[in-house]
């Protein structure tokens, strides 16, 4: 491995301002609303070879012989949705009875196929996350079946956090008793907005009172913790909606929230409906850098605990486990059509096609549609994703994670970042303002960005 020492030609290179300037913040404007003309929307991360078709599955193979040795976690998608709202760029297929069986015997058979593996056996779960989709969509005895599979066929540890993320059209008793029955200790739902007029816009259906009753119901069983979603952005959304629905809080007995802003995907119904005028637009950046900073103000006021820049708790209930993992790059083995995840540093994502999914599994072959090499500077990324996630980040960790310094490099553009009002940097801590919290991905995004310049230049010299 290279070091300072052995190799000092490295800590005498300028960082071009070529490298850095497309990714300096605005300085003559405020930082929250203006710091740059564009937002990043999906998570930070570093570029990876994909592995050749041909090789996929013998590989995958290969890469479950060996242990894992550290947290972990398991994502279940179930791709079934009773609505298709308009905003949503995951959806697969509706909803359907007999289909939420045949599914469910697919993804225990497929979980079932790997489940003597070194990768899968030898080591806790400490999260198990059923997303999607819509994973209340299924039937309850299916989601029980599920389940009681899951405590089967993985080495959950003790205190494991099981998720079943659903809405609230899904919440029946009979399936919430299904849930808890099966092991399920966190309810995700996603709310979006309380607001009657916002929800049923975008393909919700059911009014604020109704959601109000069924959440309250949810919290009267006093078995898990239940978390839900509130989206900022939306459009004819204005910020006193946005108070209206952070205020509403107080009305519930939640242990968790999530504040998200509205991403408005190119391949979606919302992002159609703009483009013909058909739609309100959503939220400006600025307008949307405005609510966000409002309902950081609301959740301090309101004296919710927080976990990161987009997530708050009431009570020591609520975790965030499963988010945490994800962030911080641990592995996550990955089940059913559609799901992505990670094992040994390989990324890897299953078919999103429901019938090549269905029929991989029928012919026992594990349903991969992408399997990626690990990235060379694997922990790097995960440190800068999840430090720029939580709202600061110690750079010495940062600079020890390569063999090349990047020191001179990385501080140029934070150093930038700091005269811009983005951040604060105290010894070997950098410490996100509000308005750094807004634009933490692109952030985050840049610095790796920058990182693999430097990398491939160091390389090179």
């Amino acid at each position: 491995m290279k070091t300072a020492a052995s190799s000092p030609a490295y800590e005498t290179i300028t960082p071009p301002e070529s490298i850095h300037a497309p990714y300096y913040a605005c300085l003559d404007k405020d930082p929250l609303a203006y710091a740059f003309t564009a937002k990043s929307t999906i998570h930070a991360g570093m570029k990876s070879r994909p592995v050749s078709r041909e090789e996929m599955v013998p590989l995958f193979r290969c890469i479950n012989h060996e242990p894992r040795s550290e947290k972990s976690a398991a994502y279940f998608n179930i791709p079934f949705c009773e609505t298709r709202c308009t905003y949503c760029g995951f959806f697969i297929r509706f909803s359907d009875s007999e289909e939420s069986r045949r599914y469910t015997d697919a993804i225990i058979a497929e979980l079932s196929a790997t489940s003597r593996t070194e990768a899968v056996s030898q080591w806790p779960i400490h999260a198990v996350y059923l997303g999607g989709g819509t994973p209340t969509a299924l039937q309850p005895q299916d989601l029980l079946r599920l389940l009681l599979s899951i405590k089967r066929f993985l080495p959950l540890s003790n205190d494991c956090e099981i998720t079943l993320e659903g809405r609230i059209s899904g919440l029946s008793p009979d399936l919430i008793e299904a849930a808890l029955a099966g092991g399920v200790n966190r309810f995700s739902i996603g709310v979006q907005s309380f607001d009657t007029a916002i929800r049923q816009a975008t393909g919700r259906i059911d009014d604020r009172e109704t959601v109000i009753a069924t959440l309250k119901r949810l919290c009267s069983y006093d078995q898990a913790a239940v978390v839900i979603d509130l989206v900022y952005g939306f459009p004819g959304q204005t910020l006193r909606m946005w108070e209206q629905d952070i205020l509403a809080l107080q009305e519930l007995p939640l242990d968790g929230v999530d504040l998200y802003q509205l991403n408005l995907l190119p391949h979606t119904t919302l992002a159609r409906l703009v483009k013909e005028g058909k739609s309100e637009p959503t939220a400006s950046l600025p307008e949307q850098a405005a609510m966000y900073a409002r309902g950081v103000e609301l959740m301090h006021e309101l004296h919710w605990q927080r976990l990161s820049v987009s997530h708050w708790c009431s009570n020591s209930r609520e975790r965030s486990l499963y988010n945490r993992l994800v962030k911080s790059g641990a592995p996550i083995l990955a089940y059913g059509c559609g799901a992505g995840g990670s094992l040994h540093g390989y990324r890897y994502a299953n078919s999103r096609d429901y019938n090549d999914y269905m029929q991989m599994v029928e012919d026992g072959i594990k349903p991969l549609a992408m399997l990626a090499y690990p990235s060379k500077n694997k922990l790097l990324a995960s440190l800068i994703s999840d430090g720029f996630d939580l709202g600061f980040l110690n750079l010495q960790k940062v600079y020890e994670a390569t063999d090349i310094p990047m020191k001179n490099w990385c501080l140029t553009l934070l150093e930038q970042w700091q005269q811009a009002g983005l951040l604060k940097l105290s010894g070997n801590w950098l410490q996100l303002t509000r308005a750094g919290e807004f634009w933490q991905v692109t952030m985050a995004q840049a610095l790796l960005n920058v990182c693999e310049q430097y990398a491939a230049t160091g390389t090179e010299v």
